[in-house]
Parts: structure tokens; C-alpha cells; sequence
């Protein structure tokens, strides 16, 4: 008989990401949520009644959440800065801990994230989901066959512009707002971590650079980046680089080359929206879709031109939970793979060494941009 037993699940942060996140854990049959973490008392509350468990327990400090014996594992959905030092905390009670990408900030973080989970033995994943969608797995099946023979190059992009992409929080009431003046004379702003952390954008690196590594099977050892000036040009008064583009080394000799965006207009590709990728081999190149119109490609070495595929992000071969998720079915397999690896006690399909393995190459990128594109080594986190 199957076991009944379910994930009793924290979320730390219910912000709009946190509260579609808990929707999409508590909607998962072998998971409730159990407890909700807040600053603002109220937001949790509200979340708490689009749940539809208007009586869960709420905090807003997230050290009593997670010491109060109600919860198995957290998700952490906290402003990245933070998170780190809210993950190891909860490791280091026995708590299981699924954060949301990047996984750090510093390589400081980096190497505390690795060392708690070494030491703790609980669970850690990561929540980057592009890399279970239907064409970067078969991707990576072609590499594990040796269908692209040598990968001499992976590319990718990722431009996600949102004209409100800045946003102010009032510290009395948590509302957020995205000019500072729509608050009101009497409120108290505070600038989001989207406005602290993204003036450098290759910081989202590993939004896009999980699903080629997934597909290589490799790390990365060295990182060059440049960025466009520190002040926008689409909208002057960001402080943010419209573009930043870094090219990096791997440990099998290959190249990976990324751009990221968020200041500035750019179209849209088909089902993915935001991404691009390219994996181009001596014997095998693939291409996803330019644009809306046009379908992803294929080339084999002695053909005469390349062949459209059918590709898309929907898997095939998941659960319905999973078919029917967000993003085009590919936000469900974090949740899954989680609660899975907890009631199964076996392996997290992104762990901790994956995680600071897209994390580490962005952190130093952005030293790199600022320095006009110094070479930078990435640690080795599995030594």
C-alpha cells in the first residue's frame, strides 16, 4: 500500500513568487503547507486564505517558523541576499530547504550553502526549472550518445524586459509600488532586492546556465564578462547595465557564452519567451526558435541545410501534475523531485553542488564587468 504520509512544507517569504510557489507545493498531493513566514503579518495572511487554510500558522519571523515543529522542509522565497543564512539556519535544524535561484550572492555563500548540507546530510535543492523541459532533455540525451561528438560551444540568453521591472516596498504597509512616489508623502520606501542586485544582470547567469551545464554534463572554470555602462540607456535613470555578456571555460574544453538583460525591449522566442540556446558540436548543432514564427533547428555535419524540429517545453513522459504546470509544464518538476527525494529519502535532481555550480560563474562575472573583463577562476566545489 502506498504510503499516506505527506511533506509538511514552510514558506518563508509569501511576496507574489512565495505565494504562487506555495499554491503549486499545496496543490501537489504528497505535500502541505503548514506554515507560512512573512514580515508583514497581513500578506501571510492573505496568502493564507487564496490557500484555502485561512487557520495555518504564521509568522514573521522565520527562525520561529522554522523551530516550531510544524514543518518538515522549507521553501525560502525570502529576498536572495538573505536566503542563504536562511537555508543554513534551517539545515542546520534538520529542516530540508528548496531556495529559489540564484542560490548566492557572494562565494562566501557559496561555499557555507556546501559545507551545511556536507554537514547536515539534509536535503538541498535548487528550484531552476528550464532545465527539465522536454528539449533540454533530449538534448542531453544526444550528448550522453555522442550524437554532437565534441561540444565545442553552448549558448545562451536570456532578456526579460518589464518596463516596472524596479520595484519600492512601503515598510508600513508592504505594499509595493513602482515608482517611489506612488506611495504617498507618509511612507516609508525601501528599495527590493531587484534594484540591489540586478544593476548587475549577468547575476541571473544561472537562470540560463543550468539547463547547458544539465546538457553538458561539465562545470565552469573560468569567466570573462562585459556589460554595457553602469547607468541604462533605454531608461537613463536605472542604475542597472542594459545587457551584460559572459563568456566562460569549461572543464572539457568547452565554450559557453551568455547574455542577460532586463532594461531594455527585446522579442520574444517561441514558448520560452525570454531564453535562447544553442549547443554547437563537431558532428551535431541545435538551435532553438529566433522567434515566435520559426521552429527550432537541426544540423548534422554534411547536410545541406538545417532541419525544423518539434521541440517544445511540455515533457511527455511526466506526471499530470507536472504536464499541467506553469512555464509550459516545466514548474512542477522541482516540487515533485523535492517531496519525492524527502519521502523517498534519495537524491535531489539539482543538489547543492549544481546549484553553486551556476551560482559561483555569475558572482564572479559581475567582479569581471566591473574590472572591464578580467579573467576570473570559479572554485571547485566538489573537491
Amino acid at each position: 500500500m502506498e504510503s499516506q504520509r505527506k511533506v509538511r512544507l514552510g514558506i518563508i517569504g509569501t511576496g507574489r513568487r512565495g505565494a504562487y510557489l506555495a499554491s503549486l507545493y499545496h496543490s501537489y498531493p504528497k505535500c502541505e503547507v503548514t506554515a507560512l513566514c512573512d514580515r508583514f503579518e497581513h500578506v501571510a495572511e492573505e496568502v493564507a486564505g487564496q490557500l484555502g487554510i485561512p487557520g495555518v500558522a504564521r509568522f514573521t519571523s522565520f527562525e520561529l517558523l522554522i523551530d516550531s515543529g510544524l514543518v518538515d522542509a522549507v521553501l525560502i522565497a525570502a529576498p536572495p541576499t538573505l536566503q542563504v543564512d536562511i537555508a543554513c539556519y534551517a539545515m542546520e535544524q534538520g529542516i530540508h530547504v528548496t531556495t529559489e535561484v540564484p542560490a548566492a550572492y557572494t562565494i562566501e555563500q557559496c561555499w557555507k550553502l556546501v559545507r551545511t548540507v556536507e554537514k547536515t546530510g539534509v536535503k538541498y535543492q535548487l528550484c531552476e526549472q528550464l532545465r527539465y523541459a522536454s528539449f533540454v532533455q533530449e538534448w542531453e540525451r544526444m550528448a550522453r550518445a555522442g550524437e554532437f561528438g565534441k561540444i565545442l560551444l553552448a549558448e545562451g540568453e536570456y532578456y526579460h524586459y518589464e518596463e516596472n521591472w524596479r520595484r519600492y516596498t512601503d515598510l508600513r504597509t508592504g505594499k509595493m509600488y513602482s515608482q517611489p512616489d506612488q506611495a504617498g508623502v507618509d511612507a516609508q520606501i525601501e528599495s527590493t532586492w531587484r534594484d540591489i542586485t540586478f544593476s548587475h544582470p549577468i547575476f541571473y547567469l544561472p537562470h540560463t546556465l543550468s539547463p547547458l551545464l544539465k546538457i553538458m554534463n561539465d562545470r565552469v572554470t573560468h569567466v570573462s564578462c562585459f556589460g554595457t555602462r553602469p547607468q541604462g540607456y533605454t531608461h537613463p535613470n536605472w542604475p542597472v547595465r542594459d545587457i551584460e555578456l559572459a563568456q566562460m571555460r569549461t572543464s572539457q574544453d568547452s565554450i559557453i557564452r551568455v547574455g542577460v538583460g532586463f532594461s531594455t525591449p527585446h522579442g520574444p522566442r517561441k514558448d520560452t519567451a525570454c531564453h535562447w540556446y544553442q549547443v554547437k558540436g563537431t558532428e551535431r548543432s541545435v538551435e532553438w526558435s529566433r522567434s515566435k514564427t520559426d521552429l527550432p533547428r537541426l544540423w548534422n555535419k554534411g547536410d545541406e541545410d538545417w532541419t525544423e524540429m518539434r521541440w517544445s517545453l511540455r515533457p511527455e513522459e511526466a506526471s499530470e501534475f507536472i504536464k499541467t504546470s506553469g512555464h509550459g509544464g516545466v514548474d512542477g518538476w522541482p516540487v515533485e523531485t523535492f517531496v519525492r527525494a524527502i519521502l523517498e529519502d534519495s537524491a535531489v535532481t539539482m543538489d547543492v553542488y549544481d546549484a553553486v555550480e551556476t551560482a559561483a560563474p555569475a558572482i564572479l562575472a559581475a567582479e569581471s564587468s566591473d574590472e572591464g573583463g578580467t579573467l576570473k577562476t570559479v572554485p571547485n566545489f566538489r573537491k
